[in-house]
């Protein structure tokens, strides 16, 4: 049942299903999708490898994103404040994400990194993270779209500039994992290692998914979240991705709405 999930996964006491995704309770459409997609990333098996509590939240995000995207299910649940249930839905979580998601192709996903990396969006987000992390960079670099060990430093610039210019207050966690710090040294070489084993599997995986891609060109169009990417809208703030990351910038089975 939805709530076992749920309240497994976040426990009774937090488990509004708003709160979740980080909206208010008259959230569009849009937003709820929004939101979704940003809490996905955070809790992304991939981007949590071997982390049994990221993957139960992962799958328990996705029922909750299945009743605040359904208006039916929506209009009970801020009724009744109970959470739905819907005979016949489809608990392999595999199949439920193929079926929500159409994949997109690298092109595509490099696009959208363009975009979103140094744009005003990515900003926000690291520093609503900093304030979070109460300053602790490495908390910046788990928890914004896209980031790996890399950013940190560059992360670590915006926000000293935000500082500079009264946007946000110096936070005790901000001199414990800045630059000269051991936990920056250990980002470093971190990096470096994941650089230099992206370096060594990017031919194989290029070769896994120009495989999934012609597999997955042979099946039937769907008219989901494709439909949707072709007539993107023109507000900015309603440009969201997800479903898969991986910690290297390599990203799987990502998507737009």
């Amino acid at each position: 049942m939805a709530s076992d999930l749920i309240h497994a996964a976040f426990g009774k006491e937090s488990a509004n299903l708003y709160e979740l995704l980080g909206v208010s309770k008259d959230a569009s459409p849009a937003q709820i999708r929004k939101g979704y997609y940003k809490a996905a990333l955070r809790w992304h098996p991939d981007k949590n490898h071997g982390c049994k509590e990221a993957t139960q939240r992962f799958q328990a995000l996705g029922e909750v994103h299945r009743i605040l995207s359904d208006h039916g299910l929506r209009a009970e649940y801020d009724a009744t404040g109970c959470y739905p249930s819907q005979e016949g839905i489809e608990t392999d979580w595999r199949t439920y994400f193929t079926q929500m998601f159409k994949p997109v192709t690298k092109q595509r996903i490099s696009e959208f990194e363009k975009q979103y990396v140094g744009s005003s969006e990515e900003r926000t987000d690291v520093l609503r993270a900093y304030i979070e992390g109460n300053g602790d960079i490495g908390y910046i670099v788990d928890n914004v779209m896209l980031a790996n060990e890399g950013d940190a430093e560059r992360f670590e610039d915006l926000v000293v500039a935000a500082i500079g210019s009264g946007e946000v207050d110096r936070l005790p966690g901000l001199a414990r994992s800045g630059k000269g710090s051991a936990q920056a040294k250990k980002r470093q070489r971190k990096a470096a290692k994941e650089a230099s084993e992206a370096k060594r599997t990017e031919a194989p995986k290029r070769g896994i998914s120009d495989l999934a891609s012609a597999i997955r060109s042979r099946q039937e169009t769907s008219q989901g979240f494709l439909a949707q990417l072709e007539e993107r809208p023109k507000e900015r703030s309603d440009t969201s991705c997800s479903y898969s990351l991986l910690s290297n910038r390599s990203l799987v089975g990502v998507c737009f709405a």
